[in-house]
């Protein structure tokens, strides 16, 4: 066979030789259509042009980015090409095979991304920005329109301004006749100034939302009224002098019926900041950004205002509570609304802290709700004042050689928002371990402090706890020297004529007789307290206590002087201590508990009974229905964590394929941050997620994917982080009021833990994972308390005790 056909390759046992009866004739000079007609072929045509543009614009970008090309030979070469790609598009049947640009690269394998950035944009980068040729380009961020740019170039950005507002007004809100005038406005800019001014980011956004659109689309009402504000407020920071601040009348007015989003940012410049302890008042200010005359009753006339013309009420809420907070910032610091603050603490090593306090909304007489100056000064220095001093150190012996590798042990008395005692913390970090007290009304925000910062404590591996301490009324029984602290802080704490006694009689109680004891107080020395302050003074040295260093500093307390400066407060500071012997340390523990615990008999006993039950540590189990093989391989598993994720595995970690830790949990009130506090979680879990060294974490749910997962606040914050509960025997674990969690078997065998949240039984989740054949199956999460399960174990080597021995 194989002779009688030539073969063009070496034969085999399995070549193969085609039948010629069988073989279709191919005619070669006959011509072969690519398109089936003319449109068609123009589409494609079409198509290979606009492939050939990106193609060739992805290569510009790249050239001027290597400064191969000249400023002018980029600029006139990338609009041309943008020109070409926007009239290709022009044409519907084009535009709709094109869909999109994502789509189009996706489907012709296209990698293009600095072409598409600027496809994006719709403008050459020399546009979008300022060229280094432009008149004003030495200029500073907000130089305004004056600095050295002609008064034509300032005439001709004015006019473009001035016309796109007009075409706005005359309805003109379609793509082509909108994004050829914002085009020009931001070139007419560029070649004023180089500067940063209000809103000028905001033109370039809405060149890039006008490129997306079709040449025919037009803006919706909304988007329409909120472009004309955009631009109204880049025309004014165009013109305005940076230093001149706003008037009442610039802001949107409730006749002209503004949208929500155009109240809310006015609103948001109407904020008044908190005044910084460190600022005097003799230090340039800030201007303010909008004059103060005529603000009241703009504020007045938003929240006597129905907002009739705003969609929903949320919107029309959101309003109203900005409007009344703006009011009471204005009202004083005593009507202020709550309010987060930010301090950086410095440290040994030069580093700077940096601690998040909450300060709630003043009331009544509970003045350990705000942040003190003397508190903030005395942060400021606790990271020399304590060096600079005899070590601190707790001690057995009269012997005056300190023991280093002990753990100092600090208690701060009126602790407030705790400033002090957290500064103290993250400083002192593993060397110390300190409790915060206060009040039954304070300490609740104080835990909250303490949960807020509870990064930056487990960093530098600090032990914080809190709890309530009444100076008024002594311990009983008296504190044991193992119960004793070898330092107290107080900062600020006379501000009644009772308080000297009972400030001194407290750190009686609580003072260890160590040799290295130490007392450290700053306080200001306000005209109508001095007394007491004389009184404190001669109540100390009648302890026994004596002062080894003391002396005044200024700060400025956000309260206002009379003549609306900073109120500079003069403060003392004294450190006392006592030549007497202390006893015990206790072990660091990189943790923050962040609760009060030991509240007060003045809570009532079923909060305190909630309280501990949900502070209670317990394993977490898995039961089901056991009715298919899934349900029996998972039933009796325990949460575990390894890589980042929540799996099911043995309860006994000797029979467990990889090394994991074993999930122990408890609720506590999750640490919001600013921007996520009005989301109003409620309670997180917290799991161990190391036993050596000890450490913390949150148990949360990813958004996206529906995992559960393990990490740090940062981590979890943008996730699903609570609120978590149990049902009302207690038993069951709920997340969002839903016990739907789901164990979904992985490729390598593991089982991952997921939360039902859509309520389909994870369909969407798993399809997007492609893991719809995965074996799943549906659990209950079964807390089991760590004290029961201890009582069980004991009770079970006592009764095998008993076997044995009979």
């Amino acid at each position: 066979m194989y002779a009688q056909r030539p073969l063009a390759y070496a034969p085999t046992p399995y070549s193969y030789t085609p039948n010629p009866a069988l073989s279709a004739s191919i005619n070669l000079d006959e011509e072969v259509k690519l398109a089936s007609s003319s449109a068609e072929r123009d589409l494609y045509e079409s198509l290979a042009e606009i492939y050939s543009i990106i193609v060739t614009l992805d290569g510009l970008e790249k050239a001027y980015i290597k400064d191969v090309v000249t400023e002018a030979e980029y600029t006139e070469t990338c609009a041309r090409l943008l020109k070409q790609y926007k009239s290709s598009l022009g044409d519907d049947t084009v535009a709709n095979e094109f869909v999109d640009l994502e789509t189009f690269k996706r489907t012709w394998g296209l990698e293009c991304p600095r072409a598409t950035e600027r496809l994006r944009i719709g403008l050459p980068a020399t546009v979008e920005q300022a060229s280094h040729n432009a008149p004003a380009a030495n200029m500073g961020p907000a130089a305004g329109p004056a600095g050295g740019a002609s008064g034509s170039l300032i005439l001709t950005a004015t006019e473009n301004f001035i016309t796109f507002l007009d075409a706005l007004k005359l309805n003109m809100v379609s793509k082509d006749a909108l994004h050829p005038l914002l085009s020009e406005v931001i070139q007419s800019v560029n070649k004023v100034t180089d500067g940063d001014f209000e809103n000028r980011g905001k033109i370039i956004q809405w060149l890039i939302t006008l490129n997306q659109m079709r040449a025919t689309e037009e803006l919706s009402e909304d988007q329409a009224r909120e472009l004309s504000f955009d631009i109204e407020q880049a025309y004014q920071g165009f013109n305005a002098d940076p230093d001149e601040p706003l008037h009442v009348f610039d802001l949107p007015q409730i006749h002209t019926k503004p949208s929500g989003t155009e109240l809310l940012r006015a609103l948001d410049i109407l904020a008044i900041k908190p005044k910084s302890f460190a600022s005097s008042g003799h230090e340039a200010v800030k201007a303010p950004t909008v004059y103060p005359t005529g603000v009241p009753r703009y504020l007045t006339s938003i929240i006597s205002s129905p907002l009739s013309w705003l969609d929903t009420d949320e919107l029309r809420e959101a309003v109203w509570d900005a409007a009344a907070a703006r009011l009471s910032e204005r009202s004083g610091r005593s009507a202020m609304p709550a309010m987060t603050r930010v301090f950086t603490i410095p440290s040994p090593t030069g580093e700077e802290l940096t601690l998040t306090l909450h300060e709630p909304s003043l009331t009544a007489d509970n003045l350990g709700m705000k942040t003190w100056v003397s508190s903030y000064l005395l942060s400021q220095r606790l990271h020399s004042l304590l060096e600079s001093t005899p070590q601190l150190v707790p001690s057995e012996t009269t012997n005056p050689t300190p023991k280093t590798d002990r753990t100092l042990r600090a208690l701060e008395l009126g602790a407030g928002t705790g400033l002090v005692g957290l500064s103290f913390a993250a400083i002192r970090g593993q060397s110390a371990s300190i409790h915060l007290t206060d009040l039954p009304d304070i300490v609740p925000n104080l835990a909250h402090n303490a949960a807020l910062n509870v990064e930056l404590l487990t960093n530098t591996a600090a032990t914080v706890t809190t709890g309530v301490l009444d100076w008024s009324v002594a311990p009983e029984p008296l504190p044991t020297q193992e119960e004793q602290y070898d330092l107290i802080l107080a900062a600020d704490p006379l501000y009644s004529p009772k308080h000297p006694k009972w400030l001194v009689e407290t750190i009686g109680h609580w003072l260890s007789r160590g040799l290295d004891a130490r007392v450290v107080t700053e306080m200001p020395l306000r005209d109508a307290y001095l007394p007491q302050v004389q009184e404190f003074r001669e109540r100390m040295g009648q302890l026994g206590l004596e002062a080894v260093y003391e002396g005044e500093e200024v700060g400025y307390d956000d309260w206002e002087s009379a003549d609306g400066g900073a109120l500079a407060v003069r403060c003392w500071c004294q450190q006392p201590t006592k030549m007497v012997i202390g006893l015990l340390t206790i072990a660091a523990i990189p943790t923050v508990t962040g609760v009060a615990l030991g509240v007060s008999e003045q809570r009532k006993a079923n909060e305190r009974k909630n309280d501990e039950k949900r502070m209670a540590k317990f394993l977490i189990d898995v039961e089901t229905n056991g009715e298919t093989q899934e349900d029996s391989e998972v039933c009796g598993k325990r949460f575990v964590l390894r890589n980042n994720k929540v799996y099911l595995d043995d309860p006994n970690p000797l029979n467990r394929k990889l090394p994991s830790h074993t999930v122990t949990s408890f609720y506590i009130e999750y640490p919001e941050l600013e921007e996520t506090k009005h989301l109003k979680r409620g309670l997180g879990l917290v799991t161990t997620t190391s036993d050596n060294p000890p450490m913390l974490g949150w148990i949360y749910v990813d958004k996206d994917t529906h995992e559960l997962k393990y990490g740090n606040r940062t981590a979890s914050v943008e996730h699903v982080v609570g609120p978590w509960d149990w049902t009302e025997d207690e038993t069951t674990i709920t997340l969002e009021e839903s016990p739907d969690f789901y164990a979904v078997q992985e490729e390598d065998g593991d089982w991952a833990v997921y939360f039902d949240r859509d309520g389909d039984e994870l369909e969407y989740v798993l399809e997007e994972q492609d893991k719809l054949d995965n074996a799943f199956a549906p659990i209950a999460l079964k807390r089991k308390l760590v004290e029961q399960l201890l009582q069980q174990a004991q009770a079970q080597a006592q009764q095998a005790k008993k076997n044995d021995n009979s």
